[in-house]
């Protein structure tokens, strides 16, 4: 008889101690294996995705929580600085790109970013790779927005699709608590982002101005003139607002005054976007912005970002040489407004964190499987006493000892190979289920079902394994005494 056919026939007959084996297994492979995907996505997106910054210029505070605020999407701010710091790095020869970064609002739980739209075209959100247009363009005034893929699904929305801002970077749980929604800013969607499989995927871009002009429009009047030669006068009205466009024409000696109604919009004086498009570049737009989250900056050489990393962050030193040489560079005149984060230095640390947890959970999914293995040798050697006579029928009938020996080891590798891959599947519905969390909480995007070398040699690992633990029940079948169990 085929050996194959034997072996299944003896798992058959001992059905349930079979099953109950294979799902000790499947338990230990697929924790073990849920694990080995969560830390390679981790370890891929939370290295990756920081590689196109070299420094982060923010207000002085938790240097991680910059980094998770900015690259990942994830915290807040730790404050404000001047719009300055972006125009001196866009005039610095030691940078090589600079992005403006303004946080501060949401449509429906989904982050809206303010940044320039060199972010789109020049950033890497991974090592070597850029943003691709799935659909339209990148915005190109005030008031355009460009949607992450996984954002865009998760809401339903696509091109052409217009939306109000609201205050805060996410929804609001409280039932008490209402929303401040800006209903006087409406923002389209224009182009859509291909999936870069980073925290990006989930998040809503637009324009620094954008951002800006909606957040502070309510709460400082004062900070809504962005230019030195315009004058902007806002007069008090009832809970009402008069969004003149208008007002940001380019006429030096222009003065803006905003006249008083209540709860009433004038469609002549409401937000004109096609006047926009045609008066005033987006650049100009921007270059009115007097604040911002944070400047991302890549660097022609490593060596000039740790240099200016260090002139911002140590004490001024005393020495008046030092000194006259720091006052030279032009980041000097903000020190005192400025921190500056390596990303690398802090995505590192993260990951020692992340690394202790998962070293744990990989651990206990070990754990789970060393009492596994025990299982498949008492399961089998439990049986073996039972097998005796069957045994002995077999080797009567002209099986030799080496025969047997190999069919009780088949017998193992097939429960644990059964058992693995039943864990593989588990796994990765594991992961499958955890990914939108992890997305939503950690800023990054987990692939479940992308199966990589170190799964399977840790699945044949298992095998062997497996196949280590049925040699015991082997020998005691290999030596099995013919006539003796033969015997009535």
């Amino acid at each position: 008889m085929n050996p194959v056919v034997i072996v299944f026939k003896n798992m058959k007959l001992r059905l349930l101690s079979t099953l109950l084996t294979v799902a000790s297994v499947a338990l230990a492979a697929a924790l073990v294996i849920a694990v080995q995907t969560l830390e390679r996505e981790t370890e891929q997106n939370y290295t990756q995705t920081s590689v196109g910054y070299d420094l982060i210029l923010a207000a002085p505070g938790s240097r991680m929580q910059t980094t998770l605020n900015t690259i990942y999407h994830l915290e807040t701010s730790t404050g404000v600085i001047p719009n300055d710091v972006y125009l001196a790095a866009l005039n610095d020869q030691r940078i090589e790109r600079a992005f403006p970064f303004f946080v501060g609002d949401n449509y429906r739980g989904v982050r809206i970013i303010g940044t320039s739209a060199a972010f789109i075209s020049d950033s890497e959100p991974r090592v070597g790779q850029q943003f691709d247009l799935a659909e339209g363009r990148n915005f190109e005034a005030p008031f355009e927005a460009v949607i992450g893929s996984r954002a865009a699904e998760r809401l339903g929305i696509g091109i052409g699709h217009r939306f109000n801002m609201t205050h805060g970077v996410s929804e609001i749980d409280s039932e008490d608590a209402e929303p401040h929604v800006h209903d006087e800013y409406e923002l389209e969607i224009v182009g859509i982002l291909e999936p870069s499989r980073t925290a990006n995927d989930n998040v809503i871009f637009t324009s620094t101005y954008t951002t800006y002009v909606v957040h502070y429009h309510d709460h400082d009047h004062d900070e809504h003139g962005h230019s030195d030669h315009h004058a902007h006068d806002h007069d008090e009205h009832n809970h009402a607002h008069d969004h003149d466009h208008n007002e940001h024409s380019h006429s030096d000696d222009h003065a803006h005054d905003h006249n008083e109604h209540n709860h009433a919009h004038d469609d002549e004086e409401s937000i004109d976007h096609d006047h926009h498009h045609q008066s005033t570049s987006l650049a100009e737009y921007e270059e009115r912005v007097q604040k911002l989250d944070a400047v991302l900056l890549k660097f022609n050489n490593q060596a000039a970002a740790i240099q200016l990393a260090g002139m911002l962050n140590m004490p001024t030193p005393e020495n008046p040489l030092l000194l006259r040489n720091m006052q030279r560079d032009p980041f000097f005149a903000y020190k005192d407004d400025l921190m500056a984060v390596i990303p690398a230095v802090q995505i590192q640390e993260l990951m020692s964190i992340v690394g202790n947890a998962e070293q744990v959970l990989r651990a206990i999914g070990w754990l789970v499987f060393i009492v596994a293995l025990f299982g498949i040798l008492a399961a089998m050697y439990n049986t073996m006493e039972d097998r005796r006579r069957d045994i002995a029928i077999m080797r009567s009938l002209g099986a030799r000892r080496s025969t047997v020996f190999s069919l009780i080891l088949m017998e193992a590798a097939f429960i644990t190979t059964l058992g693995c891959l039943i864990g593989l599947a588990i796994g990765m519905g594991i992961v499958s289920s955890v990914a939108p969390f992890i997305a939503d909480s950690a800023g990054i995007i987990v692939s479940a079902y992308a199966i990589e070398a170190q799964q399977f040699v840790t699945l044949a690992l298992f095998v062997l394994l497996g196949v280590g633990a049925g040699i015991i029940p082997a020998l005691k079948a290999y030596r099995t005494d013919v006539v003796t169990n033969l015997a009535p």
